[in-house]
């Protein structure tokens, strides 16, 4: 699963958005192998962290508000990756969560993504702020430093 989809390439051509490079998303996977995993994903036990649930409907506009007084709300855009190797989509953070159900839809296991921002057109990662997509929510890396 990834760019490749056909829901995914709608998506990218109705919003203003870009293809991140298999480099940015192997750069991203790079940071998260460094952080302390289980059998199955991230151990969030071991991560500081903040969880955003779905409750009872899919992401909605107003659900992306709970991301305002996190790291990954302090960015204009977000990189969606789906596995080291293939490219990933860098978006305007809004929208991106706004869908992150559509863009992952099919995706196995957890699923990731990082801040990025846009300074004189170079894009730039800010792999330490990402969060992990699940079925019920989203956790947020959320650093105490």
């Amino acid at each position: 699963m990834g760019t490749d989809q056909a829901f995914v390439q709608e998506w990218f051509k109705a919003h203003a958005c870009q293809l991140a490079d298999k480099g940015k998303v192997q750069e991203f996977f790079d940071y998260l192998d460094e952080l302390p995993w289980k059998t199955t994903g991230l151990d969030w036990d071991e991560i500081p962290n903040l969880f955003v649930p779905f409750g009872e409907r899919d992401p909605q506009p107003q659900w992306v508000g709970n991301f305002s007084n996190t790291p990954l709300g302090g960015h204009k855009y977000i990189m969606i990756a789906y596995a080291p190797g293939r490219d990933g989509i860098i978006g305007d953070r809004d929208e991106v969560l706004a869908d992150l159900d559509l863009l992952y839809s099919g995706s196995p296991g957890p699923r990731y993504f990082c801040g990025a921002d846009v300074t004189q057109g170079r894009t730039i990662l800010t792999v330490q702020d990402f969060a992990e997509f699940s079925d019920e929510g989203v956790t947020v890396h959320a650093p105490t430093e």
